[in-house]
């Protein structure tokens, strides 16, 4: 129902004709229809502005896979986004909207640049005033199968990784920081897989790094999303974990490269796809859905 509506909002900034056929089979009764009929028709540029916010909206849908889930948040502050400029009205042609957002993704401002270059494209440029939280709720969408401590984890380490080792080679904090934190939300997660798929007798233990691998191997646990077996990447990873935990400090920028040459390569994408498998979870709309909804 929402994509069917998100593709009539964007039908609708065609011209009156759109709306009315819209309003023929949205509106709850006839006095409503005359009343939205005759109310201050939107400007050209109220539509364009309005076309490219909805369309953004429904190509959300149409990017989607089986394994992540749409950012309801985001598309909601587009929504209220195009709510604000239609209510204060646009006269001008305008180039960039600027949404400014806060945590949870609650608009906090919107700024419009008007175009001076007469490009016919609208360019939605995306601000939060908590870029931890900005990840976070991003994070949710593309890591629906981990827990709600590995995404803010994940988060956490990947917000320091780009604000404090990548952007500065010349003087960097520790990799044994990073490799601390990201090695914890693998051995919780991989520790989730084994228990799911049933090669725990206990599940309230916790595996160790050690017994965690060979459990993996042994039992033939593997993720078809990844480009590398499940168990070489923890064998690899293997000698870095007891040094990071262990308060030790010597590991290296090549050490932890090793572990970028997993994190990289879907490695925490892996193994949200996995628990998704495991606990038969469906993210809905699926991809076949939103074919059968917009009548592929």
């Amino acid at each position: 129902m929402i994509i069917q509506h998100t593709k009539s909002l964007i039908r609708d900034t065609k011209g009156i004709e759109e709306y009315q056929t819209f309003l023929k089979y949205m509106s709850p009764s006839l006095s409503i229809t005359q009343r939205a009929l005759s109310l201050p028709q939107l400007t050209t540029c109220e539509r364009k502005l309005l076309h490219e916010l909805m369309t953004s909206n429904y190509n959300e849908y149409l990017m989607k896979s089986n394994t992540v889930s749409c950012c309801y948040s985001a598309m909601n502050a587009f929504l209220i986004t195009a709510y604000c400029i239609v209510s204060k009205g646009v006269e001008q042609d305008i180039s960039t909207i600027d949404i400014t957002v806060d945590i949870y993704d609650t608009v906090q401002n919107i700024s419009l640049i008007t175009n001076t270059n007469n490009s016919d494209f609208v360019y939605v440029a995306w601000h939060s005033t908590n870029k931890i939280n900005d990840l976070y709720m991003l994070y949710k969408t593309q890591y629906c199968g981990l827990t709600s401590a590995s995404i803010l984890d994940l988060v956490s380490a990947d917000v320091i990784e780009e604000e404090y080792y990548l952007k500065d080679e010349r003087f960097t904090i520790a990799p044994s920081i990073l490799m601390k934190q990201y090695l914890s939300i693998i051995e919780r997660e991989v520790n989730e897989i084994i228990v799911l798929a049933g090669f725990n007798p206990n599940p309230n233990e916790h595996l160790n790094w050690y017994d965690m691998k060979n459990r993996v191997r042994k039992k033939g646990i593997t993720i078809d999303h990844l480009p590398y077996k499940l168990h070489e990447a923890l064998d690899d990873l293997y000698q870095f974990r007891n040094q990071s935990m262990h308060g030790e400090t010597n590991i290296t920028k090549e050490d932890y490269a090793i572990l970028c040459k997993y994190k990289n390569n879907g490695l925490f994408q892996g193994l949200s796809v996995k628990k998704l498998e495991l606990t038969n979870r469906v993210l809905h709309p699926t991809v076949n859905e939103i074919k059968e909804y917009i009548g592929i």
